[in-house]
Formats: C-alpha cells, structure tokens, sequence
C-alpha cells in the first residue's frame, strides 16, 4: 500500500455519501412541491365550483351575485388550506387562481419559488 493512498476510500465514501444525500433531498423536495401542486389545484377547483354556485343561484334570483362569489370562493381556498390570488367573474364564468405557500421550499421564497399557484374556471355547462 502506497503512502499517498491512505485515507482515500475514506473520502471517496464521503463524496458518495454526500450525492446521494443531495438526491435524496431532491427528490423529497420535488415530492413536496407535487403535493403543494395537487394541493392548490384542488383549492382552485373547489374554489371556482363554489363561486359559480353562488352565481347560478344569484341569476336565479334575479341579481348579479359577482361581488359575493368571489368572497365564497376565498373563504373555500382557506379552507383548503390555500389563498384566492386571482378571481374574476365574467358573465357566469368564474376564473379563479390560489397559491400555497411551501414551507420546505423557503430558502427559495427569494427566488419567487416559495409557493405554487393553480388556476381553475367554473361556470355553465
């Protein structure tokens, strides 16, 4: 054995142990980021479904309910754990954007990469 050579498999192994560790944590990040997705996805959707509710009802009625559907569809984001960034009512149809923040995502709110948004439109069929 070689002098020069002591120590290497040690720092080879820690070299490998370093690249996976930063896989996995990828791969756990990236997962996150899907759930967040699925997450506001499903918030948007629920939201807009909400919010053209109150419109149908509204017009049945009589009345123009754009004011009200747009505050339904905030408080059925919060529900689901997201916010309304975006809502517009355009006739009967309801185009509605939400966000959910990403905690593990943090260090990149800087970046603009803490949260993810979906958008969703509801409205006669």
């Amino acid at each position: 054995m070689n002098d020069h050579d002591a120590g290497s498999a040690s720092l080879w192994a820690l070299s490998l142990a370093m690249v996976l560790w930063v896989g996995v944590a990828g791969v756990v990040l990236a997962g996150v980021a899907v759930i967040a997705r699925h997450r506001a996805a499903t918030a948007a959707d629920m939201a807009a479904l909400a919010a053209a509710s109150v419109i149908a009802r509204s017009e049945l009625a009589g009345g123009s309910g754009g004011s009200t559907a747009c505050a339904v569809a905030s408080a059925t984001a919060v529900a689901n754990r997201a916010v309304v960034t975006s809502c517009q009512v355009s006739d009967q149809v309801v185009d509605v954007t939400a966000s959910v923040k990403v905690p593990a995502l943090g260090v990149l709110t800087e970046l603009g990469l803490g949260s993810v948004s979906a958008r969703a439109r509801a409205g006669p069929g």
